[in-house]
């Protein structure tokens, strides 16, 4: 519980670090897309990490694959779904979750082994 405790406030830290450094890239426009593509990826990575959490003992590759596939099959559901909804802000909205994605996954396997 704590490992997961931990990589949730460090995901959150990660996030606000990288979407403030974003935030004056993108277009005011933007700006709603990068909060909720924030909230889908902290959500996103919770899932992955407990699915990788729970196989560590059996096979952690194994777990971090089915939470690569997660992270995936969210992002293709996400733009298909951002791509009816939200015209204006596609880019700033799909490359703000990968950048996010790939940030915090980056950072997962130090709180797979505790």
């Amino acid at each position: 519980m704590k490992a997961f405790l931990l990589y949730t406030a460090s995901c959150l830290v990660s996030i606000a670090l990288a979407g403030a450094i974003a935030w004056s890239f993108v277009a005011t426009a933007g700006h709603s897309a990068m909060l909720v593509s924030a909230g889908l990826a902290v959500a996103t990575q919770m899932v992955a990490f407990g699915i990788a959490r729970g196989m560590r003992r059996r096979n952690v590759m194994v777990g971090w694959g089915l939470g690569s596939l997660l992270r995936m099959v969210v992002l293709v559901v996400y733009a298909l779904v951002a791509a009816k909804t939200m015209r204006a802000s596609l880019t700033p909205a799909l490359v703000s979750f990968v950048g996010f994605l790939f940030v915090t996954t980056v950072i997962e396997p130090i709180f797979l082994k505790q």
